[in-house]
């Protein structure tokens, strides 16, 4: 292969995304401050405006936070150049009346009070529109609302697996054998954990939470009386020279609650996240006759853990997020939701009210960073529109981005020597950045699948695989590749060791000259080829997951329109969801082929065969 000419894997990856991979990036120290209002320029001259009607336009185009940010600047500066109407403020006498009802922070006062968007509005109805979204995609208006929650629930399990991550604070030596590792348990927005693709069982209640929400439904969460925080820290000892951090999704603690419920009347239908089903009992019948459900709970299947003893004392906890219960985004809901159909506001008082007795509270404790009501707040970065003020790279986003591709991934030569780690951490960077550039960044295939753009999903993915696939086939067809890739290893074995005894040498001439042979080193094809190999059996193989997810989507939503239909309709919507199950099937039948490529990402092989067998066993059924 020409040098000059790169594999997919090998394209050299942007700098901004290396930077977020690197934990690195930007945001501002300090505390205290109001959250920053966005400030629109100032207004010109020209013909009148409808204000909500260009702010719409501009949000039906695109849904990105950067596109809401732009919407919502050019809004407020429309609106006051109309001078006609004002984005309401929350006085201190509502907002003291609202506080009784919703436990708050003083950060989400002042995101309360203001009279003017604010930095994470943009953010929150970009979140919303995302969820919005993916309601519209599973077409179940026509149902009742037990049935959106049941199909709502299968579609967040298909999309989130059960994989928990924790934020790994550090290790410490604990003696001469062992290490400690120290973690906090932590949950992200919902669209990030969409985006990410994998979650804790509280991470997929939060999500299914935000979906109900969009879906119109009267949602809440369940767990025990005194709910308490998610936000745990704990400790992990593992041998002192294995590698990486141990994988601590088995140790977690689950969180405060065991179900997701939605209001039918005066009573609650409720729906295990950890588990994947409805639950066979409503909260009424729960209450009345507990040890009717002591086989459910008993069951091995309840991977959630909750008990006969959580069944008793079942507690609903009503939760929504801050910026909903601003007046300002009651008005925009109003203003917006002719065009663009999207949930934005709530009523906290209303929405209580519609729950039988014993009202249900507001789980929104002011000591939990990661409750649904600012989990997005908490993720971000100030300059980004959330509350994070820590120092850049120690930040929690830092961590959650660096740990979407954990270090163990891409397949790295392990000749190279302990020395030689900085080679083994660019080359997982390069690597990383190729696979970032495809998959991560935002809109990522995910994120196209889960709004229901198929097509466009489908054909970025065919691409991406075409792109990966020629970069193994240049591989595969250069001789000298694995040569070329053992002298290099060799070259980086000498060199890096070199450079550290001239550093402690205090030589800073042959310092310098070893490190100009290091940089040499890297434009030589040994390095590329391994980074090609590394981004591209991991980026194919990615593909192919995503484009099996796809067509298993389409395949789901054929289903349901089948089971739906009656008369001669049903036969040949059968026969259509057969064919869509057969080309699910397909496609998870390939990626099998691929799958070892993505050992380094625990939970994903087995989510996809649990998902391959589901079509195969739909297939077979809508054969007969």
């Amino acid at each position: 292969m020409n040098r000059t000419e790169r594999a997919p894997g090998a394209r050299r990856p942007r700098a901004t995304l290396i930077l977020l991979l690197l934990a690195a990036g930007t945001g501002t120290g300090g505390c205290g401050r109001p959250p920053a209002h966005v400030d629109g320029p100032a207004a010109t001259e020209g013909p009148k405006v409808n204000p909500w009607a260009n702010a719409a336009q501009r949000l039906k185009k695109d849904t990105d936070p950067t596109t809401v940010r732009v919407a919502l600047t050019a809004l407020g500066s429309e609106l006051n150049a109309e001078n006609k109407e004002r984005l309401p403020a929350l006085p201190e006498a509502d907002l003291a009346k609202l506080a009784e009802v919703v436990p708050l922070t003083p950060e989400d006062r002042e995101e309360l009070r203001a009279g003017a968007f604010t930095a994470h509005d943009s953010v929150y109805i970009a979140d919303c529109l995302y969820l919005r979204d993916a309601a519209r995609s599973l077409a179940l208006a026509a149902l009742p609302p037990e049935a959106r929650a049941e199909i709502a629930l299968a579609w967040v399990c298909r999309q989130v697996y059960l994989q928990p991550w924790a934020w790994h604070l550090g290790a410490q030596p604990l003696n001469g054998n062992a290490v400690v590792h120290t973690f906090r348990t932590t949950s992200v927005a919902p669209t990030a954990v969409l985006r990410r693709g994998s979650g804790s069982g509280l991470e997929r209640a939060y999500v299914l939470l935000a979906l109900l929400q969009q879906l119109n439904l009267d949602a809440c969460l369940v767990g025990r009386p005194g709910a308490g925080a998610a936000n745990v820290v704990f400790q992990v000892s593992a041998p002192a020279n294995a590698p990486g951090v141990p994988n601590v999704a088995g140790l977690a603690p689950r969180g405060p609650f065991w179900a997701v419920g939605v209001r039918t009347g005066d009573d609650v239908r409720l729906y295990d996240p950890w588990r994947g089903a409805a639950v066979p009992f409503t909260l009424k019948q729960l209450r009345a006759n507990p040890d009717a459900a002591k086989a459910w709970f008993e069951d091995p299947a309840n991977a959630g853990g909750a008990t006969l003893a959580d069944a008793k004392a079942a507690t609903v906890y009503l939760a929504v997020p801050v910026n909903s219960l601003a007046p300002r985004m009651a008005t925009a809901g109003d203003r917006l939701r002719a065009d663009l159909d999207v949930n934005l506001a709530f009523d906290a008082a209303k929405l209580r009210a519609a729950f039988p007795d014993p009202k249900p509270a507001f789980w929104n404790p002011p000591d939990e960073p990661f409750a649904y009501g600012r989990v997005a707040r908490s993720l971000l970065p100030v300059d980004a529109g959330g509350s994070d003020r820590g120092e850049t790279g120690q930040r929690l986003y830092d961590a959650f981005r660096r740990d979407q591709l954990p270090f163990g991934v891409f397949r790295v030569p392990n000749t190279l020597i302990e020395e030689a780690a900085p080679a083994r951490s660019r080359l997982w960077a390069m690597a990383a950045g190729a696979i970032g550039g495809s998959f991560i960044e935002p809109p990522n295939p995910r994120e196209r699948i889960q709004r229901g753009q198929f097509q466009d999903a489908s054909s970025d993915l065919v691409s991406k695989q075409d792109l990966f696939t020629r970069g193994l086939e240049r591989l595969r067809l250069n001789k000298d590749a694995d040569q070329q890739i053992r002298d290099w290893v060799d070259a980086m074995n000498e060199l890096y060791p070199e450079a550290r005894r001239a550093e402690i040498q205090n030589n800073k001439e042959l310092v310098a000259q070893k490190l100009g042979q290091i940089e040499a080193q890297w434009k030589q094809p040994g390095a590329q080829y391994i980074v090609d190999r590394a981004a591209s059996e991991v980026g194919l193989a990615e593909a192919t997951l995503l484009l099996a997810l796809c067509k298993h989507e389409i395949a789901e939503r054929a289903q349901v329109r089948a089971e739906r239909a009656s008369g001669p309709e049903a036969t040949r919507l059968r026969q259509e969801a057969a064919s869509q199950w057969q080309t699910a099937l397909s496609a998870w039948r390939t990626y099998e082929g691929q799958s070892s490529a993505h050992a380094g990402f625990p939970g994903r092989v087995e989510h996809a065969r649990s998902l391959a067998a589901r079509a195969e066993q739909l297939l077979n059924a809508a054969k007969k």
